[in-house]
């Protein structure tokens, strides 16, 4: 089941979600914020009626691989990504039921299946571009891979070379060669074949040659071209992540112009003509959605595990810290407003669904805080700003999914200006308008919204909204729209989601 418009993608780092007991793993400490904190599949999987109770659709795990030896007891690869053995689960991220051989593909596919049982789908992390330090292949060390020395970029600095350095000192592949590319479309192949994924979430693609995505497209998604490519290409720049769709057959993009527009609207106060502009003069973010092949398959974003900080944290620095958390609040689900009714595809980092903290890598990649929930997983009343973001957030998942406007219908600017934005999306007799005000004070007067005036509006939908009686999805308010035109007045920070 490939990944498309109607989900809603749900990312954790798996060492940090919640994990079961494992009695074969002696070096989890939560004390340390890069050792091990024994997140694994079966936690996960008890978590299951947790993600289904948000709504999410599907889930977004870190890489499986076995991880190279442990730098020291405080720099581990809980994350996944500083690899040993391609074609190996590593033993944290599973307990072993005496089934399987040590490492088996198969531990990964009893927790993908369950996961469809469970009715969602599965994005698996990969990685090409490097291996983890001290790689035995690199060290004479014994290697129980087949890669070879002569497999890797000469060592350089990734500003030297953004493709042939090294990302943060990591053994950098040679995808140039032949067989290094042959090495890594087979293992992907078999990753997919053996346990049943739906996507790939491909990490740090800028820095992997060109030509390796030729032979992914042809014999990847040319054998199996249900399974969706996402691309990490951490660039803040239209032109220079459009073309990994245009050029490179790319499903998905992770949207980062639109994290970075979204954190300078939302949180910083840059105008909204950030994202359209009046008498549309080509240069919003959404205006320039030509680029893509197709942006509805952007996967929009506020928070990641490789950005700055999240989200929380930002918004309540920029507000002035603990005392005015509200405000900080008032922001994130005026962002998250946002993101769940523009195109794309929205991506949730696990716990920004209740406001989560966290500064750079890796207080960014925090423990999930159960604490916060009962057994059945709703959000403690004492707990008041994380309940009321958590259920935003699942009340907006909600309106996504049973609404085909907010998924694959066309976009249409109704009204723009430094602090108000409103726009309307349509698909059939379904029809949408999202009203987003980004002020800190509330309008003094009201502000009137013309349909019947708009060009880009067809016919059918002007008379379908001539005389209708808008509903907010939020809260319930309706709003009569006479003669093609509405009225409203909204409070500070705020937004309407109207049917």
């Amino acid at each position: 089941m490939a990944i498309n418009q109607d989900d809603v993608i749900y990312f954790v780092l798996t060492d940090r979600f919640y994990g079961k007991h494992n009695p074969d793993i002696k070096d989890v400490d939560k004390s340390k914020p890069r050792a091990f904190h024994g997140g694994n599949f079966d936690g996960l999987i008890e978590k299951l009626p947790y993600l289904k109770k948000l709504g999410v659709t599907a889930v977004w795990i870190t890489p499986v691989y076995l991880q190279t030896p442990s730098i020291s007891p405080d720099e581990t690869g809980y994350h996944g990504y500083w690899t040993l053995d391609f074609n190996a689960v590593d033993p944290h991220l599973y307990i072993d039921n005496g089934k399987y051989e040590k490492g088996s593909k198969y531990y990964l596919k009893d927790f993908v299946d369950e996961v469809h049982r469970n009715g969602l789908k599965i994005v698996l992390d990969m990685v090409v571009n490097h291996t983890g330090y001290s790689h035995p292949t690199l060290t004479g060390e014994p290697n129980p891979t087949p890669i070879k020395k002569e497999w890797f970029n000469l060592q350089m600095d990734s500003g030297s070379d953004t493709i042939k350095g090294q990302l943060s000192g990591l053994p950098d592949f040679n995808l140039d060669m032949i067989d290094v590319s042959d090495y890594h479309i087979t293992t992907i192949l078999s990753w997919i074949e053996e346990t049943g994924i739906d996507a790939i979430r491909m990490d740090t693609a800028r820095h992997v040659e060109k030509v390796f995505w030729t032979h992914f497209k042809n014999q990847v998604k040319g054998d199996h071209p249900d399974v969706s490519l996402i691309g990490e290409v951490l660039e803040f720049d239209i032109d220079s992540i459009s073309q990994y769709q245009e050029n490179f057959a790319f499903d998905g993009l992770f949207d980062f112009p639109m994290q970075m527009a979204i954190k300078n609207v939302f949180i910083y106060g840059n105008p909204l003509t950030t994202f359209v502009t009046p008498f549309n003069s080509g240069t919003g973010i959404l205006e320039r959605d030509t680029h893509y092949t197709n942006h509805n398959k952007l996967v929009t974003l506020l928070d990641n595990h490789d950005l700055e900080a999240r989200f929380m944290s930002l918004a309540l620095k920029y507000v002035g810290g603990e005392e005015n958390r509200e405000r900080a609040v008032w922001i994130l689900k005026l962002a998250l407003s946002f993101l769940f009714t523009i195109r794309g595809i929205p991506q949730i980092y696990y716990g920004t669904e209740y406001g989560m903290e966290g500064w750079g890598d890796p207080d960014n990649r925090r423990d999930f805080d159960w604490s916060l929930f009962d057994a059945k997983y709703n959000v403690k009343p004492n707990y008041q700003f994380e309940k009321e973001l958590f259920e935003h957030t699942q009340k907006l998942i909600k309106i996504r999914k049973t609404n085909d406007a907010l998924t694959c219908g066309n976009f249409v600017c109704l009204y723009v200006d430094s602090f108000v934005l409103a726009f309307l999306r349509y698909i059939e007799d379904n029809v949408i308008i999202t009203v987003i005000h980004n002020g800190w004070l509330d309008m003094s007067d009201p502000l009137r919204i013309p349909i019947i005036s708009n060009d880009q509006v067809p016919g059918r939908v002007k008379e379908m909204l001539d005389y209708a009686i808008l509903t907010c999805q939020l809260t319930g308010e309706k709003i009569s729209v006479n003669n093609g035109v509405f009225q409203i007045k909204m409070n500070r920070k705020s937004a309407l989601i109207l049917k």
